[in-house]
């Protein structure tokens, strides 16, 4: 397996409005396995949040009332990106989060971050059970446990999600080796 960094990317939403309400980050080097730097960023807004969302999350409302600019939270990104030489590509379970991401902050494929495309875990981990003629779990804390894994942390905190979908890709990659 080679050696360098990748981020992996989680992002929570208000319903039903699909505004980001919190920015989960975390880099990983895949050869050793080493979480190198993890961030949580709760983003500002003014819109109520969800009794629903309060409750899944764990976001509460002053959290985002006192949060940052998505902006500014991106600024975070691109510099922990650079500083740690990730591979270009955002890592995320599923497809949405990072082009999620760049629609909200109006940018376009060229000038992202993280480019047009996204390394998805979660397509990964369906292909691996259609190759074993398993059937699929599609969450990330049950595509865990089929793994032999426990997830880290709380389900839905953008942070930890980012994280153990980290750990799960690099369990993928270690068996295709």
């Amino acid at each position: 397996m080679k050696d360098f960094n990748i981020m992996s990317l989680d992002m929570e939403y208000n319903q039903p409005s699909q505004t980001i309400i919190q920015v989960g980050v975390a880099v990983g080097n895949l050869k050793s396995g080493e979480i190198l730097e993890k961030a949580c960023y709760h983003i500002k807004t003014d819109e109520e949040i969800s009794p629903f969302i309060q409750t899944l999350t764990g976001i509460r409302q002053e959290d985002v009332q006192n949060g940052l600019p998505l902006h500014f939270v991106y600024g975070q990104l691109r510099a922990m990106h650079e500083q740690s030489k990730c591979f270009r590509n955002a890592l995320t379970w599923g497809g949405g989060d990072s082009d999620d991401l760049r629609i909200a902050l109006g940018l376009d494929k060229e000038t992202f971050l993280f480019g047009r495309r996204w390394i998805d875990a979660k397509t990964l981990f369906v292909s691996r059970c259609f190759a074993r003629d398993e059937r699929h779990q599609s969450g990330l804390g049950k595509a865990m446990t089929r793994m032999g894994m426990q997830f880290e942390g709380r389900k839905h905190n953008a942070m930890d999600d980012a994280t153990n979908t980290f750990l799960i890709y690099r369990k993928m990659l270690q068996e295709l080796e």
